[in-house]
């Protein structure tokens, strides 16, 4: 497998743990204080300044170089640049909107919370995208030198702000949250294998 693969799939795992959090978070309805809305600022905050800046950038690069080759049909090709056009652009408004609403200035709660549900499924489909279509394509059309030329079309890697060891600062809380869900989503069965393995 390509190690552009490897790291585009490791990072569509990492975003499911944020859409499953986004999923998850009790309703801006019940208050505009609760203690969950930091959590959404920082987790959309991390969405528009990583995987919009770096990670669909680099599935961008496959697309086009794919599309030269003939070799993805040119709708869904289209639509997946779209997808990250949309994503990036709806981002960006959800958190001005969720930052507004907290202010009690722009939108209501209400619909800051549509959108974030909207956005999240969005998020999703297109990983699916990507993952039944795209990637599959380019492990069997693009060659080491289309591999290697992606790499070098594409801005260094900046390191995950959130997922990689030295996570920066702000951060911090919505790590340890993704960590308490990833435990509230393994069955028990599972938690207590490893305790028992361990002793």
């Amino acid at each position: 497998m390509p190690r552009v693969i490897d790291r585009l799939h490791s990072e569509h795992r990492n975003l499911e743990r944020l859409v499953r959090l986004l999923d998850r978070q009790p309703s801006l309805l019940v208050s505009i204080d609760a203690p969950n809305i930091g959590l959404l600022v920082d987790t959309l905050y991390y969405l528009t300044r990583f995987p919009d800046v770096t990670h669909h950038p680099l599935e961008d690069r496959i697309v086009e170089r794919l599309r030269d080759r003939n070799a993805l049909p040119a709708g869904l090709a289209e639509e997946i640049e779209a997808q990250h056009v949309t994503l990036a652009r709806q981002g960006l408004a959800l958190l001005r909107d969720l930052e507004g609403a907290l202010r009690q200035e722009t939108m209501s709660p209400e619909l800051v919370e549509v959108n974030i549900r909207l956005y999240s499924e969005r998020l999703r489909h297109n990983m699916a995208v990507e993952e039944l279509a795209l990637f599959p394509a380019a492990v069997r059309q693009l060659d080491d030198e289309d591999w290697r030329a992606i790499e070098h079309s594409t801005p260094p890697r900046e390191p995950d702000p959130l997922f990689e060891t030295l996570a920066e600062t702000r951060f911090a809380e919505l790590r340890q949250a993704i960590a308490l869900e990833a435990v509230a989503a393994t069955p028990e069965w599972s938690q207590g294998t490893g305790e028992e393995a361990g002793s």
